[in-house]
């Protein structure tokens, strides 16, 4: 591996900010994204520069130990946002260089490489910049003092920067994995929806959950992680341990360049190698799943509607990536499981209700815009408005309800929910698995949505917000009786069983009626919209 070439190199990082810079003024929302987040930054510098004004020097008169929470959570806080952020990125789009074939065949990949990291790097200055400079400013002018003020700044600066290496490095391993391995090559749908899910829901956890921010600190502390905390303490005279001190520092400002050289030799790594490519043999005579399944027990062009659904969701799972949202509002029940190893009692509802609307919404809620460029040949081909929302209706329900039974029934036996009021939650559940595609279906009608977004760093057509908020609304109409007959159950608020059964059967019927309804109506309204529809 040769050593990089610092012109190309800076000419290479210049273009890639540039090309960010027209990006984000280039389009409407990236313009508001732009200005909206530097508005938001200016409010938190001003928070941070006014904390460590008058908070700061708090630290002088502080023990110890307290001095090593204060640096040690600064310290993990920038590390992981920095790192997770770079990750991010890196996996959708910094990892690979725009036109690859012309730049790889002109420069030396070190330099290409190089020039992406320090692009990278780049970026996260520039977004870093103001909130530093109010932290340390604010340490400066108040009690802390301009020593302590210049050791923050500069520390800053190198954990920021050991960040962005550690993420790009780690989003590299991450595209090498899928690259060249034929697990993932073979279940992109399951291990991208399994990622989707879990990234996020820890992201949520680290940044929104106390609990879980003070378990980490704690482990943190007793890391090298901390050790940086004794150089702030040897500047304050309050201790410290100079050889940790020292360690720290060449450790942090060591790794950085050992980082970046491990960076560049992952990239070549990622670029040169052919991934792997799974070996689908054709068999003429098998039959799929969804043909034992759905041949002969309904309409061919509705079977046929399904299946493009579900190969589609299979070979491109980034374009049903949005269903697991629901998923998100079930953070607070997982904090539960996870730090008082018990099950909620309302959790079997809840995980239920979120799959039926993660099924609901996968297939259902864009169903014109979701045909893309072949919404042309879907018009005109010989398929029913009725068979073709019939058919995006049965590609939701038919996994929901296998899902949606194993999630309730898994939980209510592990919290040990009563046979008859998990029965009615499960009824519940499976009411809104059934409705919630043809509920969705009527909304994506209503806002239909055929401009794409950039999801991954690819061009996909996902639903629109307002498709979003009507089915989210009808759903929640729909599922609020049995919901909350079920939460006045599991809670023990009507302790006479017969009394129990009279309120579960009442909520249940209730919303057995509405789902009736709104299904019924969403169904017709898209089945004739997708009839009548024609393009301008």
């Amino acid at each position: 591996m040769r050593r990089p070439d610092g012109r190309r190199v800076h000419l290479i990082a210049r273009t890639e900010l540039r090309r960010t810079w027209r990006k984000l003024l280039g389009t409407t929302r990236g313009t508001l994204v732009l200005f909206g987040g530097g508005a938001m930054l200016v409010a938190y510098s001003l928070a941070i520069g006014a904390g460590a004004f008058f908070l700061g020097g708090a630290l002088t008169g502080s023990e110890a130990h307290t001095v090593r929470l204060a640096t040690t959570a600064g310290i993990v806080g920038l590390l992981v946002v920095v790192g997770f952020v770079t990750l991010q990125h890196t996996v959708k789009s910094a990892g690979d260089p725009d036109a690859a074939d012309g730049l790889l065949t002109t420069v030396p990949y070190e330099d290409a490489a190089a020039g992406l990291l320090a692009a990278e790097a780049g970026r996260v200055s520039l977004a870093l910049a103001v909130p530093v400079l109010a932290l340390a400013g604010g340490l400066a002018a108040g009690d802390a003092g301009v020593l302590v003020a210049a050791v923050t700044l500069v520390g800053s600066a190198a954990v920021a920067l050991l960040g962005t290496v550690l993420g790009f490095g780690l989003g590299l391993v991450a595209k090498l994995v899928a690259n060249r391995s034929t697990f993932v090559a073979s279940h992109r749908a399951s291990v991208g929806a399994v990622v989707s899910l879990l990234l996020p829901l820890g992201w949520v956890a680290m940044t929104a959950v106390p609990t879980v921010q003070l378990r980490v600190l704690e482990l943190a502390t007793q890391s090298p992680l901390s050790w940086p905390a004794d150089v702030v303490l040897l500047v304050l005279g309050n201790g410290g341990d100079p050889v940790a001190a020292a360690v720290a520092t060449v450790g942090v400002f060591g790794a950085v360049p050992l980082g970046a050289v491990a960076c560049l030799w992952l990239a070549g790594r990622v670029w040169y190698a052919d991934p792997v490519q799974p070996d689908h043999e054709f068999d003429a005579d098998e039959r799929p799943l969804s043909d034992r399944l759905l041949r002969g027990r309904v309409p061919t062009a509705t079977r046929v509607v399904a299946q493009k659904s579900w190969l589609r969701a299979k070979r491109a799972p980034v374009t049903v990536q949005f269903a697991v949202m629901p998923f998100f509002f079930l953070v607070y029940h997982l904090q539960i499981v996870v730090l008082e190893r018990v099950v909620p009692p309302t959790l079997p509802l809840g995980a239920g209700l979120a799959s039926a609307a993660a099924f609901g919404a996968a297939f259902s809620l864009n169903p014109l815009g979701g045909e893309e460029g072949v919404l042309p040949l879907t018009l005109t081909a010989n398929v029913s408005g009725r068979a073709f929302v019939t058919g995006l209706v049965l590609a939701g329900a038919l996994p929901g309800v296998v899902v949606t039974t194993l999630l309730v029934v898994g939980l209510g036996v592990a919290a040990g929910t009563p046979p008859v009021t998990l029965a009615v939650g499960l009824a519940t559940a499976l009411v809104a698995t059934i409705a919630a595609p043809a509920v969705a279906v009527g909304a994506g009608v209503v806002f239909p949505k055929f401009e794409s977004s950039s999801v991954q760093d690819r061009e996909v057509v996902v639903p629109s917000g307002w498709a979003f908020g009507l089915y989210f609304l009808v759903l929640g109409v729909t599922v609020a009786p049995g919901s909350l007959t079920y939460l006045l159950a599991v809670r023990d608020v009507v302790p006479i069983p017969v009394g129990v059964t009279w309120l579960l059967g009442s909520g249940l019927a209730a919303t057995v009626a509405i789902a009736v309804a709104g299904a019924v109506a969403g169904f017709l309204y898209a089945a004739n919209r997708v009839a009548t529809y024609r393009l301008d």
